[in-house]
């Protein structure tokens, strides 16, 4: 079995040092950007605490074309989150996000292919998020739209 190790990875080495980097091709898929719903007083998801249930849709509509491009129902389990995730390509996108027939927020989102000598990829020029206050991770990424449950 040891040998067996030995000849693989010298098979392993003996193709790798016979490429040619220039002939690598490598692209990044779509941007994405995660969205959490939270209270704004006490920090709790709002699908996770039952405020809203997983019945409740969250729709998005591209305002660009004033239709509907993706509805989600939130779930989670007891070690993960309930988040919005969208992902999007090179362009210039305006969403509206809303939860039941509840506005949540508006989303402006501009981003650009970069493409490299070897490697292409998308990459944001800016976001905007408006009639919404919100938090942006550091660590993740991911952007808490802080909501006022007690109205």
């Amino acid at each position: 079995m040891k040998k067996l190790l030995q000849i693989s990875s010298l098979l392993v080495l003996f193709f790798a040092a016979g490429c040619d980097s220039s002939q690598v091709l490598c692209e990044t898929g779509p941007l994405i950007h995660t969205f959490e719903f939270v209270d704004k007083d006490s920090g709790a998801n709002l699908f996770d605490n039952g405020t809203f249930t997983p019945q409740t849709p969250v729709t998005v509509t591209d305002l660009n074309q004033n239709k509907i491009i993706q509805t989600s129902y939130m779930k989670s389990n007891n070690s993960d989150r309930a988040l919005l995730v969208l992902a999007f390509e090179a362009g210039t996108f305006k969403y509206a996000v809303n939860i039941g027939d509840k506005p949540a927020f508006e989303l402006s989102v501009v981003t650009e292919r970069l493409k490299g000598s070897q490697c292409n990829g998308i990459v944001k020029k800016s976001i905007e998020i408006k009639n919404a206050d919100y938090e942006e991770e550091k660590t993740t990424g991911i952007y808490k739209i802080l909501m006022n449950t007690k109205n």
